[in-house]
């Protein structure tokens, strides 16, 4: 899935629900302080109604204003009370607000009510009408605490906000893993796609090879069948040349075999190995093949490192290594190491050379790739392939003038 549809099926569509979810949040809330209130103010309207029948009684036996408010100053939600006759004219109050008495004369009304914002908090307002049993009217104002109500809002609003939070991080969560499914699968799919490729190419590659193999050995074996015929009749003053002709012969078919294990299926014999018995074997090996190149060649030991595979064909990789290394930096020793890799075996081989072109290091293990003039890009093709069939890695690395590395990792036993 391409990240444009990532964006436009998933992450559009997740903020597209975010958005309808703070929206919702908010309008819920004001339904919710807006349904409270009213229910605040239809419970404090019956609730001052008792007050005021309270307030009446004690003023109809003739008590004094101030200790008819006495009467009600217990409730603990009553921030202020205050009893006004008919003229509005303040007769006792009694207030929380250290001697201030919050309510405006101009809106003192039979059946007023409103919410007041003070430095405590808010509080409702309720004007109640009472008459005495003399028959005097009178305006009964109290003043409620709204704490309750505005706690309620606030838990409300903080809830939302908890859960706005906790989807906001599941997403991100979601499309975290969602973009990291879908980086792995385009990496997955491109080095499947690659992987084709190179199975598709070799398979080309070894039919090309098998046929040209075939079509060369069957004459070249007739033709040294010839030179040693010639050997034994030519004079003793042309037994050069035709000795000549049979190295010739003998180069071209180890050419052709050469060519023929590249194209053949890699199927190692894994067994448990000392690492530093494998790299003794092929410095071994170079010695034999390139005496005067060996000497340049520094092992630094691993002792009790160990590794699971084919003596043989591991030999054979590192060779080839080993004489790249060597042709690269002619006047520079190689050094080769092992070591532990975790659980794994590795082998660093590192030569003093000038190092490979930007270019090349993409396509050094590619068959019949090569930087040297003398070469056929077969060494590490083949190096690459018996690692990979034994469950390794190859890598190498290189800068200008800093020389070239190549990296082994095997699995461990």
């Amino acid at each position: 899935m391409k990240r444009r549809s990532v964006i436009l099926f998933f992450v559009i569509p997740f903020l597209g629900v975010l958005v309808f979810f703070a929206l919702a949040s908010v309008l819920a809330q004001s339904d919710l302080k807006r349904r409270t209130e009213a229910l605040v103010r239809g419970q404090l309207a019956a609730t001052s109604g008792i007050l005021g029948t309270t307030v009446a009684h004690f003023l109809g036996d003739g008590r004094p204003p101030e200790e008819a408010l006495e009467a009600i100053l217990s409730e603990e939600d009553l921030y202020f009370v205050a009893l006004l006759d008919a003229d509005k004219k303040v007769l006792a109050w009694s207030s929380r607000y250290e001697g201030y008495l919050p309510i405006s004369l101009q809106e003192v009304r039979e059946g007023a009510s409103g919410i007041i914002d003070s430095p405590a908090g808010k509080f409702l307002s309720v004007v109640s009408a009472l008459t005495a049993a003399d028959g005097r009217r009178y305006l009964l104002s109290v003043g409620y605490a709204l704490g309750g109500m505005e706690e309620m809002i606030a838990q409300s609003r903080r809830s939302s906000y908890l859960i706005g939070g906790f989807i906001l991080l599941a997403g991100a969560l979601f499309f975290r893993g969602l973009f990291q499914l879908q980086t792995r699968y385009v990496t997955k799919a491109r080095e499947a796609e690659t992987e084709r490729m190179e199975k598709e190419r070799f398979r080309e590659i070894s039919a090309f090879t098998s046929g040209v193999a075939h079509e060369i050995k069957n004459p070249l074996n007739s033709l040294a069948l010839v030179f040693e015929l010639l050997g034994r009749k030519v004079p003793p003053e042309a037994k050069g040349d035709v000795n000549l002709g049979k190295d010739q012969v003998r180069t071209i078919a180890r050419i052709v075999d050469r060519f023929s294990r590249v194209v053949k299926n890699v199927l190692p014999d894994v067994k448990p190995l000392l690492l530093d018995d494998v790299v003794r074997q092929a410095a071994e090996s170079l010695a034999a093949e390139v005496p005067e190149a060996a000497s340049r060649l520094v092992i630094e030991p691993a002792p009790g490192v160990r590794l699971a595979g084919d003596r043989e064909l591991l030999v054979q990789a590192l060779l080839n290594v080993l004489k790249n290394a060597l042709e690269a930096s002619p006047d520079a020793p190689v050094r080769a190491r092992g070591g532990r890799i975790g659980k794994n075996a590795g082998i660093w081989i590192r030569d003093e050379g000038p190092g490979l072109p930007a270019d090349a290091l993409g396509r050094v293990f590619e068959p019949f790739y090569t930087t040297k003039e003398k070469g056929m890009g077969i060494g590490l093709y083949l190096t690459k392939r018996i690692i990979e069939a034994q469950g390794g890695t190859i890598a190498v690395r290189s800068g200008d003038r800093q020389g070239t590395e190549f990296r082994i990792e095997l699995p461990g036993a």
